[in-house]
């Protein structure tokens, strides 16, 4: 499997895309226009097959398959591919769900899907969709908004819905931090039935959310933090706080390091350099975009959902908590 995105014996990737091809993290997938209908959304992004289940069984002394209490296996139900074992009270999320979730938001509400598609041989799958809210943060530097769906079928991860936002200029992705009683994130165990309808009441629709994070980002904008001020708010966030600068990790000096030459010299710094929202974007441009040298499809999911999100979410939450 290329960069553990899904491919097909036939060559083709589990992936389907709207916008440029080059945008894509690795190029691969079908590309798709913005109003194409969920049906076609889960054939081209190869989801247009059932998670299965079926009893655990080992060979026991006497040569005899014997169940194993309270697991069991799932599958693909297109090439028997096993997904993973689990309880017995697991509850399956079908890759079809996640693409469902979102099919009256794109046919009523204005939203447009954007990615989706499956990783690790359909162990994992997701689906993202901008919601055409979007801000001009300072001219020129735009923001939009997004709704990111995430399951798992091998027992690894809940499902979970989640807003995040991307810097147009970079396509540096952050989580929204939302208004003080919405949910920036809903997580559906899978020991839960998946109720669609439940999880969107959950999380809201952005409205106010949404006006409070660019409040915010804008926000951001006016405080000014020169190099100075900018690394040690860094340091701040990343160093161990029971040893001096000189005595830190080779491994955190070497993150600040980088931090202040995203923020200073990275993509949009022309437009952000020398403010609490340059300081940001040094942030989220160095964990969305970690290492070239990473498999990029895992680079893809620890910038939205794993830790390189959460390392975003930290430096967020200490600007606005100075701010």
């Amino acid at each position: 499997m290329a960069h553990e995105l899904t491919i097909r014996e036939n060559g083709m990737a589990e992936m389907a895309f709207t916008g440029s091809r080059s945008a894509i993290w690795h190029g691969l997938g079908q590309e798709l226009s913005e109003d194409s209908p969920i049906d076609v959304w889960k054939v081209e992004a190869g989801m247009n097959w059932q998670v299965r289940q079926a009893p655990m069984m080992f060979m026991n002394a006497d040569n005899e398959p014997t169940a194993v209490e309270a697991r069991k296996i799932l599958y693909r139900s297109d090439n028997a591919f096993q997904l993973g074992i689990v309880g017995e009270d697991y509850k399956i999320v079908q890759p079809g769900q996640v693409l469902e979730f979102f099919d009256d938001l794109t046919r009523l509400h204005g939203m447009k899907l954007s990615t989706a598609g499956t990783l690790f041989g359909g162990k994992h799958f997701w689906a993202l969709a901008k919601t055409g809210q979007k801000i001009d943060v300072l001219p020129g530097d735009e923001v939009d908004a997004y709704v990111l769906l995430t399951t798992s079928a091998d027992g690894t991860a809940a499902t979970q819905a989640r807003f995040t936002s991307t810097r147009v200029v970079c396509n540096n992705t952050l989580n929204i931090a939302l208004a003080e009683k919405a949910k920036k994130m809903v997580k559906v165990t899978h020991h839960r039935e998946w109720d669609a309808t439940q999880v969107k009441i959950d999380l809201g629709l952005l409205g106010k959310s949404w006006a409070d994070f660019t409040a915010n980002m804008e926000r951001l904008t006016k405080i000014a933090m020169d190099e100075k001020a900018t690394r040690a708010f860094y340091q701040k966030i990343f160093f161990n706080p029971d040893k001096l600068a000189e005595d830190q990790a080779l491994a955190e000096r070497r993150i600040v390091d980088k931090l202040m030459e995203k923020a200073f010299g990275g993509i949009g710094s022309e437009m952000s350099a020398g403010t609490a929202w340059g300081a940001l974007n040094g942030a989220t441009e160095l964990f969305t975009h970690w290492n070239s040298k990473r498999d990029p499809s895992q680079q893809f999911m620890d910038s939205y959902t794993g830790k390189h999100s959460n390392a975003k979410d930290k430096v967020l939450a200490g600007l606005l908590a100075m701010a």
